[in-house]
């Protein structure tokens, strides 16, 4: 036994896990203040692991995680309903990657090849979700995945999935900002230079508006944007499907664009053949992981949305309608009607001609790459009032996606902070005014953080006056951009380590207390246990291992090529690839996320000295967890839409 003093003037002593102390009432659960010394940034994480984990009763610790949330819950008031998580949940993160992403899905890998890879990486983030279900709806109330990790893992992996998670939907923002400029470069009659900064200025200060008026304005606003990019899909699939089997100039198209010119493309011509077919197929997956990443946003959500314990699980398990109807769907209708060769795709295969409405020639630089959606337009000769308005429809959905995106990121910021783990002015929460009947209180300085991230995407903004300069800024924001990909796969596989704790320690339980499955019967809700656990869990968990270590493998296929970090006055330009980029930057941007990771992790640990949760020591006691009711019932065309989502 020793104690610990600490700077207030208290001492806590360590006790044997044999001796217990009785259990604390909820009443009598100990909420930091404030103005309180345990409030200030060095101190505030002791909340977290001293007074959890130097409690030995693990239902004191999911009291004191939960009192931790309530406070969060008190700040930022519950406003997003059943209505708004379960369209949110299937569309709200929608952005480019659907409508724009696929082009390099296509001329990457084929319609085929496309189609496999989305359905593998769609069954492992369907892996993901439901194992990030069963555990937010055992506890809802405690912080998300990032709380679950401190609770059944380590306080380190807590700190370490917070930070990742933040730095993932702050970057991503500028991203999809850019993606809805670059959107918008069908209309010509406007200066690039000046359209690209209206559009940027304007899409970046309306989603920081939104995210302003509170999270009940933020939830009616997405459910709309939601639903119209689900009709969206919806209408691009009915579309493509017609001009399919419609019989124009020149014939019914069919399957035809699996034929010529085939349902896989060799990357690279990377010998032989099968090889370079899978090795398209893995470049797609990659692609794929940065289209799919939000789809667990329901689970993230959980301390704003009503009734948590009926509506994330509800929400989580619709997810799979986003995954493989819109996502697949998408890649498959694409497949049919444009060619994988197709010079509006973007570059072809080196040494290689395109083709421009079945005619093969020279690639040209000059020729803008375009949605493939956009594409078939443009061969139906549907006429240019379409296209506009499906160009239109491509940048609102980025736009869309963006609001989401400050709103994860300011949530994550807002969230480390009140652990402790972030500068305290970021949970300042001051409330003004009211919309839509309810009170707005929202983390303005959070919010801040993300709207100052989103000023990057001005970086991707063309400048016809300094075009070296132009270049030099637009491959930095690429750089950035191309570490979300494996920041969210970090995210993912400390997500599946989680469960799988979890998974062992509830097993372990089993074995220890024949009773057990009858004491906590919520441990098995037939909406969200999955019997089949833990395969799902371990798919996802080895699959996105291995994503993220061969993220950068193009760069190890290269027979030579100089490792250039610096450069010399003589030294000519770096090699590169006109699809890939510079070797040096994009391996560095593939793998840097991952000692970032781990720098997070084990720096907390060594300063805090944290300790992994054994299995014995899980706390299968949800404390004070509201029970499920379900009196918001949905009436007319809510209803139908509720039935759907």
């Amino acid at each position: 036994m020793h104690t610990r003093f600490f700077s207030n003037g208290s001492t806590v002593s360590n006790r044997s896990l044999d001796t217990i102390p009785t259990p604390l009432k909820p009443e009598e659960i100990p909420l930091l203040e404030v103005s309180s010394p345990g409030a200030r940034l060095r101190r505030a994480p002791r909340l977290v692991e001293e007074d959890i984990a130097e409690i030995p009763a693990t239902r004191d610790r999911v009291l004191r995680h939960q009192g931790l949330w309530r406070r969060i819950n008190d700040k930022l008031p519950s406003q997003i309903s059943r209505r708004h998580i379960s369209v949110i949940s299937v569309g709200g993160v929608i952005g480019t990657g659907v409508f724009i992403g696929v082009s390099n899905s296509l001329r990457h890998a084929g319609p085929i090849g496309a189609l496999i890879a989305y359905l593998i990486t769609g069954s492992i983030v369907w892996s993901v979700v439901i194992s990030i279900g069963e555990m937010v709806a055992w506890l809802p109330n405690v912080g998300g995945p990032v709380g679950l990790a401190c609770l059944y893992v380590d306080p380190a992996l807590g700190f370490a999935l917070g930070w990742n998670a933040w730095y993932n939907w702050a970057v991503i923002l500028p991203a999809e900002l850019s993606a809805a400029a670059l959107a918008l470069e069908s209309f010509p009659s406007i200066n690039p230079t000046r359209r690209s900064y209206i559009a940027v200025s304007v899409l970046l200060g309306v989603s920081t508006l939104v995210n302003c008026l509170g999270a009940g304005v933020f939830g009616e606003v997405e459910f709309f944007l939601s639903l119209f990019k689900v009709l969206l899909i919806c209408g691009l699939i009915v579309m493509s499907l017609f001009l399919d089997v419609r019989k124009g100039n020149a014939g019914v198209i069919g399957l035809s664009r699996w034929n010529d010119p085939g349902p896989f493309v060799k990357y690279r011509d990377i010998p032989p053949r099968a090889w370079g077919d899978f090795l398209g197929l893995w470049t797609v997956i990659m692609q794929a992981c940065f289209s799919f990443f939000g789809t667990e946003v329901a689970a993230i959500a959980a301390g704003e949305v009503i009734n948590p314990r009926a509506n994330i699980p509800r929400a989580v398990n619709r997810v799979w309608i986003r995954i493989f109807l819109f996502y697949v769907g998408a890649v498959f209708a694409a497949g049919l009607l444009v060619r994988s060769d197709d010079c509006r795709l973007g570059p072809p295969q080196p040494e290689k001609n395109c083709t421009m409405k079945g005619v093969s020639q020279p690639y040209n630089i000059s020729i803008p790459s375009s949605s493939p959606f956009i594409i078939a337009v443009e061969d139906a000769g549907l006429g240019p009032t379409l296209k506009n308005s499906l160009t239109i429809a491509f940048a609102i959905s980025a736009w869309s996606a963006g609001t989401s995106d400050i709103y994860m990121s300011s949530r994550f910021l807002f969230f480390l902070a009140e652990c402790g783990q972030a500068p305290g002015f970021l949970r300042k929460t001051p409330q003004w005014g009211k919309s839509f009947g309810m009170k707005i209180i929202v983390p303005y300085f959070s919010v801040l953080m993300s709207f100052l991230i989103g000023l990057l995407a001005f970086l991707s903004v063309p400048d016809s006056r300094n075009s070296a300069m132009t270049t030099k800024a637009n491959d930095v924001f690429k750089w950035l951009s191309s570490m979300t990909a494996a920041a969210s796969l970090l995210s993912w596989v400390g997500m599946m380590f989680t469960y799988l704790r979890f998974f062992y320690g509830r097993k372990l339980q089993e074995s220890k207390t024949p009773e057990f499955r009858k004491v906590n019967l919520a441990l098995y809700g037939k909406k969200w246990y999955h019997k089949w656990q833990p395969i799902p869990a371990w798919y996802a968990f080895l699959s996105c291992v291995g994503i993220v270590f061969c993220n950068g493998w193009y760069v190890f296929t290269q027979k030579s090529f100089q490792w250039r970090i610096a450069e010399e006055p003589t030294d000519g330009p770096p090699i590169s690839d006109p699809d890939i980029g510079p070797f040096v930057p994009t391996f560095i941007s593939s793998y840097l996320p991952i000692p970032f990771f781990l720098l997070c992790m084990f720096g907390y640990k060594l300063v805090y000295r944290s300790e992994m949760v054994k299995l014995e020591d899980m706390p299968w006691h949800n404390g004070h967890v509201e029970p499920i009711t379900d009196t918001e019932e949905p009436k007319g065309l809510w209803k139908i839409v509720d039935s759907l989502f």
